[in-house]
């Protein structure tokens, strides 16, 4: 494990406003970057798409199922991923960092992670600079294309990197068991997951929608990648001070995972 290297996946609901298509939140990614501006220790950044990669997916009728999908679709949500891509390494940019786009397609062959390239991901942050990739639509081969998550990225790259930690940051504090009392769960376990999953309410923002899985996914993923023995903590990434805490470990209240199959969420 690389007791150095962290990823952060930020997410589609924190970097762009989900309630309106194709918009930005620019103070949110300026935010984060001023935290991330601070920090010296190497880094890896993945996004998601928000209200520009899912929103076209919605109109495309665009899946993870790999598929011929819509020509015009297919480059409409490539092109608004380019774009989204393009505005947070710009902000990342303002804020005196060094952001370095990486589109998926480039360390995926027909949709299976190249081990060499996404190795080269982890020598580049020896630099300073903070590779920057995405979610995105790509082609996984014979004229079939598919929807690759950003948190499905984010499993693939701890697999093979095996980072210190992994941080999800999302648009609200945490996960409700139940409509009833509304507590945030502050711990949950994969045997846990499963029992309780048709249950687990998501505490989120709805708005454009989600081709991806959404929260459900985002669970899915993050249990995968604590079961390999990585740190995986969720936060409120609307609140900057929170990945700041995080990062630096300063903050008593956050806790980091120690045992294996456990997940920790945190505000």
């Amino acid at each position: 494990m690389d007791e150095k290297l962290t990823i952060i996946k930020l997410g589609g609901s924190v970097i762009t406003n989900k309630n309106r298509p194709l918009t930005p939140n620019k103070d949110a990614i300026r935010k984060l970057a001023r935290v991330i501006s601070k920090i010296q220790i190497p880094l890896i950044i993945i996004h998601g798409g928000g209200s520009f990669g899912h929103y076209w997916s919605v109109k495309y009728d665009m899946h993870t199922k790999p598929e011929k999908y819509n020509s015009k679709g297919i480059s409409i949500v490539h092109s608004s991923m380019l774009e989204l891509n393009r505005i947070v390494t710009e902000e990342f940019s303002k804020e005196n960092t060094f952001p370095y786009s990486i589109p998926p397609f480039s360390f995926l062959s027909e949709g299976k992670p190249l081990k060499r390239k996404i190795k080269e991901l982890k020598t580049m942050t020896e630099n300073k600079i903070i590779p920057i990739t995405y979610g995105d639509v790509v082609h996984v081969g014979a004229n079939t294309y598919s929807i690759v998550s950003g948190d499905v990225l984010v499993t693939l790259l701890s697999n093979i990197l095996k980072p210190s930690k992994v941080i999800f940051t999302i648009n609200v504090d945490g996960l409700f068991n139940n409509l009833h009392d509304k507590k945030i769960i502050s711990e949950i376990n994969l045997s846990q997951f499963e029992q309780q999953k048709k249950s687990i309410i998501t505490n989120t923002v709805c708005g454009v929608g989600d081709v991806t899985g959404g929260m459900k996914r985002k669970m899915q993923e993050a249990l995968k990648i604590a079961d390999k023995g990585t740190d995986v903590i969720f936060i409120n990434g609307l609140r900057s001070g929170n990945l700041k805490n995080v990062l630096t470990q300063k903050s008593l209240k956050i806790r980091f995972l120690k045992v294996r199959n456990e997940l920790l969420i945190h505000d």
